[in-house]
């Protein structure tokens, strides 16, 4: 092209990228941050305003960081005024960050404005206040909302009518509820597909009626005389919970006929589970009933499980044995030991006999290994029912500081271990102290 034409064609001269179109600035301005995506305004006239239509606000880390006064006020403000001039609608809004909102009454500003603007996806974890905020009502007016994580914050009843039609992830961290409960919230998203709960206090019932639901994970604290119950839960594929029950000690349940056991209320439902992992000590609150050989139902489907065991309590072992006995085509299965002492009574009959086998186990990993007898005998107890067995990695952690603690450690250990039958020809195991791999003769 000649020069004469070049300066002819005012599609070839002045600001390039100004003269991109829009959807490809906006997709430019969602790559930076959002302090950077602002600060464009001052390019040029053409850019003055190209920010404030921006989908997606993402309040992070980032921000303060960019910041010059970088106190929480001087932050909050600046949060305050990018939605006071933002137009058209906002898809995703997230705080998130070490910042502290000491006047709340800018998230509940922030909530009515993101309920006007069509939201779908709603992150709000700032840093905790000595009280949790109480949400405002208009929360459940966010009826387009696909996805919702809130943290330090309290929840109040919805209104009667209120629904999350279109949620499909809701994440929850340490949240209070008042005047209604988990169930009653769950029950608002009929196309709930994942639920996570961190920092439950188990002061009420839990109960999860969920018809789409896929994962589920809850971790915290729970009282042993409250119910956990999964109902009508069948696309469940994915479920850990890690909970630490409370009051085990003091009360102890008989199991009457015709009630339905712990076992089966949190169990029951999970038959198309593809991984289930149990931690804390949480297998003792299905125990203070009774604990039966095997499940009613059967997880054909389960394909990892993952459990925290204490090796010194028998209830505990037959919990995690009746678990194992379940899942027949089992590929999968970590456990993690939880500390004890070495004063136990022999191991309790694990087998059903010569039919009892794992055809699809293929890998096997034990964390916090100490080389106590019953811990021993599980491992042999494993390698006598895996015909399949790939691999048995096991880890252990040498005290230095403890004198009276493994009989055997390292190549004594894994020689022992190496003594055990296998039904696995290809079985090999892997003994590891301190992350680092025992060999034979060292």
């Amino acid at each position: 092209m000649s020069l004469s034409k070049l300066k002819l064609d005012p599609s070839l001269n002045g600001d390039i990228i100004s003269n991109m179109p829009p959807n490809i600035i906006e997709n430019v301005l969602s790559r930076l941050p959002i302090k950077e995506a602002v600060r464009t305004c001052i390019l040029s006239k053409k850019w003055r305003y190209n920010w404030i239509t921006l989908p997606e606000l993402i309040f992070d880390f980032t921000l303060r960081n960019a910041m010059r006064n970088r106190n929480d006020d001087n932050i909050v403000k600046f949060i305050d005024d990018v939605l006071s001039l933002h137009r058209g609608p906002i898809c995703k809004f997230k705080l998130s960050g070490n910042l502290c909102i000491r006047n709340t009454g800018y998230i509940d500003r922030w909530i009515l404005c993101l309920s006007r603007n069509d939201i779908q996806e709603l992150v709000l974890c700032p840093q905790p206040l000595l009280r949790d905020h109480e949400l405002p009502s208009c929360l459940y007016s966010c009826e387009l909302l696909t996805h919702l994580q809130l943290s330090y914050c309290t929840l109040k009843r919805p209104p009667l009518f209120a629904s999350f039609n279109f949620l499909k992830s809701l994440l929850l961290y340490k949240v209070q509820f008042v005047g209604f409960t988990y169930e009653n919230l769950v029950s608002r998203c009929p196309i709930l597909e994942r639920l996570k709960i961190e920092g439950l206090t188990g002061y009420t019932d839990f109960v999860i009626y969920a018809p789409k639901l896929k994962s589920l994970v809850v971790n915290g604290f729970y009282e042993v005389t409250q119910n956990i119950c999964l109902k009508n839960t069948p696309l469940l594929a994915y479920v850990s919970l890690n909970l630490h029950c409370y009051g085990l000690n003091s009360k102890r349940f008989n199991h009457r006929e015709g009630e339905i056991s712990h076992l089966i209320k949190v169990f029951g439902c999970l038959d198309g589970v593809e991984k289930l992992a149990v931690r804390g000590n949480f297998l003792k609150y299905f125990v203070v009933d009774f604990v039966p050989t095997k499940l009613p139902n059967t997880y054909y489907h389960m394909k990892t499980l993952e459990l925290q065991i204490c090796f010194n309590d028998v209830l505990m072992v037959s919990m995690a044995l009746c678990l194992i006995r379940s899942a027949p085509n089992l590929e999968e299965l970590k456990i993690d030991a939880i500390p004890h002492t070495n004063n136990q009574p022999r191991f309790p009959k694990i087998g059903d006999g010569p039919e009892f086998f794992l055809n699809q186990l293929r890998n096997v990993k034990i964390n916090s290994f100490r080389g106590w007898r019953r811990q021993l005998e599980f491992v042999e107890f494993l390698l006598s029912i895996t015909p399949v067995l790939w691999k048995m990695s096991i880890y252990s952690y040498k005290d230095p500081t403890i004198t009276n603690g493994n009989p055997m450690n390292g190549a004594k250990m894994l020689e022992v271990l190496m003594r055990f039958p296998r039904v696995s020809p290809e079985a090999k195991i892997e003994y590891f102290e301190n992350g680092i791999l025992v060999e034979l003769g060292k």
